[in-house]
């Protein structure tokens, strides 16, 4: 009987470890500079998660994730807005956006509030010359 205790009490504190880290994982993705909740559509499901603008990539965390490491990092010179259009949805008060993106000859989907998409689609619009083009004369 006491082993049973000892078990069913490590395994608890273990699960309170693990939603411990899972919610501080959640907390610092979204207090980055930059980062918002969006959910991605490649393939044959949607999947949610955080994305967060660095200086050359855009990076996707997953929400059901203990991982620190993006599951998805997207170039910014590769990546492009190809269609955007509003969706109002019927549980959301407010519309959500829906961008068609291309990478690398790849589409998928991006869904994200309005403001968002305004703000991926000024930073990619802003991305500083490349150097490897460039020339001084």
């Amino acid at each position: 009987m006491r082993l049973v205790i000892v078990a069913v009490v490590t395994v608890m504190i273990a699960a309170l470890v693990l939603a411990a880290l899972f919610f501080w994982r959640l907390h610092a993705l979204h207090r980055r500079v930059g980062s918002f909740e969006c959910s991605v559509h490649a393939g044959t499901r949607w999947i949610s998660g955080i994305a967060d603008y660095t200086r050359d990539h855009l990076d996707f965390y997953e929400v059901v994730s203990l991982s620190l490491r993006p599951s998805r990092r997207w170039r910014r010179r590769e990546l492009d807005i190809v269609a955007r259009r509003l969706r109002h949805l019927q549980d959301h008060p407010e519309p959500i956006s829906e961008a068609r993106c291309s990478y690398r000859g790849e589409e998928f989907v991006l869904t994200a509030a309005d403001g968002a998409l305004d703000g991926l689609r000024s930073w990619l619009e802003a991305a500083p010359p490349d150097p490897s083009t460039s020339r001084i004369v």
